[in-house]
């Protein structure tokens, strides 16, 4: 039988408050997860604080932690593995500031790991929903999604989405290398992590239904590729962990 949740979980957000809305939707995702009662980890990076930490919902809940850093992009997989270290739970949740999934989504991907000896799971069947500037404001006013479930909305990949909220075994992933800094700022890294996992024998698991919902902001600079060089960079990078096997990938992490 699972344990409660909160002694499982730890949620951690690392961000970069680029907008106004960016800023809002990240106060409405952690009064989201408020009533799981589990830690959160926010790390900030950027030149100087924008978040007042005790103006937030369930501030007990939250450890804040801000990272001085000038440069224009935001390399969030090295924060991401800084959060990683930091956690105390078997299960660590990387959370987009802007994703919303159901509560039973959340525990059926905590129920997979602890249960069904799962390293990687993702809370939602696989259809990430991107929600329109009217819809995102109206979940700030009501945070009721079942009228989106209702309206079976159409996802806006035709693949599996593997972004944006997910769960991993701590210790396990980090064996096979955390996330890979490599990708230093947005890019295909949420492909590399499914498959790097994958390669290495690990087990990956999608919950049978439900959506990840996605709430709408400006995309600025945090939201597409740094530039040129950096774009053919990571590609290269993707390209070439997805064709390598097991030993050969284990191998290549040693090296980070």
């Amino acid at each position: 039988m699972m344990h409660n949740i909160k002694d499982l979980l730890t949620f951690a957000i690392p961000f970069r408050i680029d907008s106004e809305e960016r800023f809002r939707n990240l106060c409405a995702v952690l009064k989201w997860l408020s009533p799981l009662g589990c830690k959160v980890f926010l790390l900030e990076a950027d030149e100087e604080k924008k978040v007042q930490v005790d103006l937030l919902e369930r501030k007990e809940l939250i450890e804040y932690s801000f990272v001085k850093d000038t440069k224009m992009c935001f390399h969030r997989s090295c924060y991401i593995n800084q959060l990683l270290r930091m956690a105390n739970t078997k299960i660590v949740s990387v959370w987009d500031t802007d994703i919303i999934a159901d509560y039973r989504n959340i525990r059926e991907a905590v129920r997979l790991i602890v249960e069904k000896n799962v390293t990687l799971s993702y809370p939602y069947c696989g259809k990430f929903i991107m929600l329109t500037p009217e819809c995102s404001v109206q979940f700030l006013k009501d945070a009721d999604i079942s009228k989106w479930d209702a309206k079976n909305l159409s996802p806006i990949f035709k693949r599996p989405f593997c972004g944006g909220a997910y769960f991993v075994d701590k210790n396990k992933y980090l064996q096979i290398g955390g996330e890979n800094e490599k990708f230093t700022g947005w890019g295909p890294e949420d492909a590399e992590r499914l498959r790097r996992t994958q390669i290495t024998g690990c087990q990956v698991a999608w919950i049978s239904e439900g959506n990840a919902y996605h709430l709408w902001h400006p995309r600025k600079g945090n939201s597409t590729f740094f530039d040129e060089d950096t774009c053919i960079a990571q590609r290269k990078e993707l390209v070439k962990v997805c064709s390598m096997d097991k030993s050969e990938l284990l191998e290549y992490i040693k090296t980070w």
